[in-house]
């Protein structure tokens, strides 16, 4: 079998790239518990939310999706013409209904927070 540079290149380029990505985003993580450590905040980690907030996130995320899925199969169905498998509103109508229940979780949480 003849390999031509491009099938070893690529899958190499993209493992590559993908460790590199988690390598920086762990040793970046690690030297800021371990700057906060060195402070004296080691009590309270960065960018953690509690868990009340997190399980309300992908909650409202999934019922996002869910609806999303359920208005792309209406749009598909109803207001589409010659639709047989077009996968587009489906895609859109994900992206979108996730995209509000998002948003929705950053409002809620933000003003759980100011009280």
């Amino acid at each position: 079998m003849d390999a031509s540079a491009s099938e070893i290149l690529v899958p190499l380029i993209v493992f590559s790239a993908t460790f590199g990505m988690f390598y920086v985003g762990i040793t970046a993580r690690h030297r800021e518990r371990m700057a906060m450590i060195e402070k004296g905040l080691a009590s309270a980690e960065p960018g953690a939310e509690p868990g009340l907030y997190k399980s309300l996130k992908y909650g409202m995320l999934a019922i996002g999706f869910g609806v999303g899925l359920l208005l792309g199969y209406l749009f598909q169905t109803y207001a589409m013409v010659n639709a047989d498998d077009n996968p587009l509103p489906y895609f859109v109508m994900v992206t979108i209904c996730s995209g509000i229940a998002l948003v929705s979780h950053h409002f809620i949480v933000r003003n759980r927070l100011r009280k």
